[in-house]
């Protein structure tokens, strides 16, 4: 089973107080306090709910206090509804809000970088308690308020509050209105990105945490003062965090630096693996693992494991291999498949991503203007356990990396070449969508080369090229064929690349240390602490 250590810090996460009446009588009582007064005042000032008797043919939707305190030292108190007990088609009907896609986050600050545009954030206080809400909801007195009214009074809401189903979609609708009032353009690839052509300025939008970018300092100040009228936002300054990522500049340079520094000791020591041997093996060559069967399971060789503790630590790292970390996509896209069952060999796999990221926290991504943009793909033909290949693609934009993908093929492939020319299609389907966005972001000078795609299979290449029909090839489905279009539009340029310096097969297997630490730098990964892991037993794990 698990080592203590590693359960004792997985359930000893959590330091911050369940109820109310354990925060206010903890050690930080006081900070607490303040925190739920200031939660407090900000429900009342917007008018939330109106105190009314309780219906007695209605759900009541439960509440509850939720306590946070952030890196930054503040102790946030929220209000938070319990949306699992809302009732469908009565409490909410449509619940879809989009959020920003990493990938434009990535093309944003790649494109900041080489322009030198100025970047700013923003932070909406209570953002969801903005919106006005269509369905009448009932909920719960909370706790320590009008405790007088327990069981006999509830609070009708008017506005949305954290945790009801539809939430983010009211805040959207609500953000939406105003960007499209400021003559800002919603763009067509992703749905949570603004552009005002008129003043040159970007704001990315993930929930309340807004990303603002602009030529000049004068269209930051301007968009700024507008959003502080219309909604409670203090002003964070230049961009520093984002969602766990940490981003640093040299102007002087036109470099920006990326990376998950904070988070990594974080999921380190949650997950019982700060004192971990650092690696520099993400998984060994050749590592198969297998599903375990429920007959199986228990058995010699296959001791059960807890699965909240297994799902929490490749959650984990599946978010910082979205974030800042291309190089784990593959290792993290093979242990994500037994999430249901994990069993002993799992978590030893997993164990040693862990320690591959201990011995690895230097890495980032530096974004800069160089003047080298394109696409690698590739495939593993049959390495799944269902004898499935494992494609896989990086976009390189100015020489770093902003986006990649590691996936599992839905077919079987009769060949490398069939491999291959499906891994193509998987990347055809993103340079579609990032030809698109560039145009829109006003990049136009980078779509011709990020519509250059490297493969290292000459059978796929010219399967590509050539509209042949050939008994090898007439099984496969249409979809796979629609590639031949976008080369005939002059969409994709397709490019020999030989094996040997085929970035994407970090993507699509394990492989030895230096190959993988060579790929790795090709992606535009490099050590921003200027430490040396030459000193590091390979393996060690």
């Amino acid at each position: 089973m698990f080592r203590p250590a590693a359960w004792q810090a997985f359930i000893a996460v959590a330091e911050e107080p369940i109820t109310l009446q354990e925060a206010l009588a903890g050690k930080d009582g006081p900070a607490w306090k303040a925190g739920w007064e200031g939660e407090l005042d900000s429900l009342q000032k917007n008018g939330t709910w109106v105190v009314e008797n309780a219906p007695l043919d209605r759900n009541i939707v439960g509440c509850r206090w939720l306590f946070e305190q952030k890196e930054d030292g503040r102790f946030k108190v929220r209000l938070v509804a319990k949306g699992y007990s809302q009732e469908p088609g009565i409490d909410f009907q449509e619940t879809f809000a989009p959020v920003a896609n990493f990938t434009t986050l990535c093309i944003l600050l790649a494109l900041v970088a080489e322009n030198n545009w100025k970047l700013h954030s923003m932070d909406v206080e209570t953002a969801f308690l903005n919106g006005v809400l269509e369905e009448e909801i009932f909920m719960e007195c909370p706790e320590g308020i009008m405790e007088e009214y327990q069981g006999k009074k509830v609070c009708r809401l008017v506005k949305a509050i954290y945790g009801l189903r539809q939430s983010p979609r009211v805040w959207y609708q609500n953000v939406y209105s105003f960007f499209l009032e400021h003559q800002f353009f919603r763009s067509t690839q992703d749905y949570s990105l603004y552009i005002n052509y008129e003043r040159k300025l970007l704001v990315l939008v993930y929930v309340d945490d807004l990303v603002l970018a602009a030529a000049s300092l004068p269209d930051i100040v301007w968009i700024k003062t507008m959003l502080a009228k219309a909604f409670e936002m203090p002003d964070l300054g230049e961009l520093s965090t984002f969602l766990g990522l940490e981003i640093s500049r040299n102007r002087g340079q036109r470099l920006l630096t990326v990376h998950q520094g904070k988070y990594m000791e974080k999921i380190l020591c949650r997950h019982g693996m700060q004192d971990a041997r650092p690696s520099l093996t993400l998984l060994n060559t050749g590592t198969r693992l297998l599903p375990s069967k429920d007959s199986d399971t228990g058995s010699q060789g296959l001791k059960t494991v807890s699965l909240q503790l297994y799902q929490s630590a490749v959650g984990a790292l599946m978010y910082a291999m979205l974030g800042t970390r291309p190089d784990i996509a593959y290792a993290v896209g093979i242990v994500s498949q037994f999430n249901h069952t994990p069993v002993w060999e799992h978590w030893m796999a997993v164990k040693q991503i862990f320690c591959y990221l201990a011995g690895t926290q230097g890495l980032c991504l530096r974004y800069g203007a160089t003047n080298s943009s394109r696409g690698y793909l590739d495939a593993d033909w049959g390495s799944g356990n269902d004898r499935t290949s494992v494609g896989g693609y990086v976009f390189l934009l100015n020489g770093e990396s902003v986006s990649w993908s590691s996936k599992k093929q839905t077919s079987i492939a009769l060949s490398t070449t069939e491999a291959e020319y499906m891994s193509m299609t998987q990347a055809a389907n993103d340079i579609v969508w990032l030809r698109g966005l560039l145009e829109e972001l006003g990049a136009t000078g980078h779509i011709r080369k990020m519509s250059q795609l490297h493969g290292d299979n000459q059978g796929a290449l010219a399967l590509r090229r050539n509209p042949e029909y050939h008994a090898c090839t007439k099984h496969m489905d249409i979809q796979f064929h629609f590639v031949r279009e976008l080369v005939g539009d002059e969409k994709i340029y397709l490019e020999y690349c030989p094996s040997s310096d085929m970035i994407a097969d970090v993507m699509t297997k394990p492989l030895p240390h230096t190959a993988h630490k060579k790929l790795t730098a090709a992606m535009g990964m490099m050590d921003r602490t200027g430490k040396s892991y030459r000193t590091l037993r390979e393996g060690a794990c």
